[in-house]
């Protein structure tokens, strides 16, 4: 992950070199399915290494649902019931979120999006007290959240192709001075999309605002 900020004086400049999209038409993505369904030639074990191309529909839609579920461990954690048990200390409400039964299901559904070391790095937040775990069987969380940066206005995210397993996911957000109505800088950030043991996901990621 890379972070980058600048004064308004360079907010032209980094407009334009906070990367630009960079991915697969529709006609050369329908060119990959073909390839791979057919085989091309190649054996089944150096299809099933290969990373088919992505559209940017695909990539963006990815980001966008990265974004909600880190955002259940740093802005605002999943819904609950308000049934509340005390454990460690701590007060955890049931989780009440279709699909989020238990933390084997939180944790599966984090591995669709990111890498097994940060999807481990979620789940161990709050050290003794985690902020998800189960309780008699079912998903509980301990998470109260926060407020987003008023310091901060309009994301722009965009798309860039590094390899054919990796895409770059360019974010910028503007910076806003005290009373928000002016933009007095540019803050950029890249988050690697990758292709890891058979699967798309976020190899680093934060929540920019």
């Amino acid at each position: 992950m890379k972070k980058r900020i600048c004064l308004w004086l360079l907010l032209s400049l980094l407009l334009s070199g906070c990367g630009s999209a960079a991915v697969s038409s529709p006609a050369e993505e329908d060119d990959s399915a073909q390839a791979l369904e057919t085989g091309a030639g190649l054996t089944a074990t150096q299809l099933e290494s290969e990373a088919r191309p992505l559209l940017e529909e695909e990539i963006l839609a990815a980001y966008y649902r990265a974004e909600e579920a880190y955002g259940w461990f740093d802005l605002a954690p999943l819904p609950d019931s308000g049934e509340t048990v005390r454990l460690d200390g701590a007060a955890y409400r049931r989780v009440e979120y279709p699909g989020m039964e238990t933390l084997d299901d939180l944790r599966a559904y984090l591995r669709s999006l990111f890498s097994a070391e940060l999807t481990d790095r979620l789940l161990a937040l709050g050290g003794p007290r985690p902020y998800y775990r189960d309780v008699d069987g079912a998903l509980h969380v301990s998470f109260s959240g926060r407020d987003r940066d008023g310091g901060k206005g309009t994301v722009q995210v965009e798309a860039v192709q590094v390899d054919g397993r990796t895409y770059s996911l360019e974010v910028s957000v503007e910076l806003l001075d005290p009373a928000r109505d002016a933009v007095i800088g540019l803050e950029c950030w890249s988050f690697p999309y990758a292709y890891v043991d058979g699967r798309w996901v976020f190899t680093d990621f934060q929540l920019v605002s």
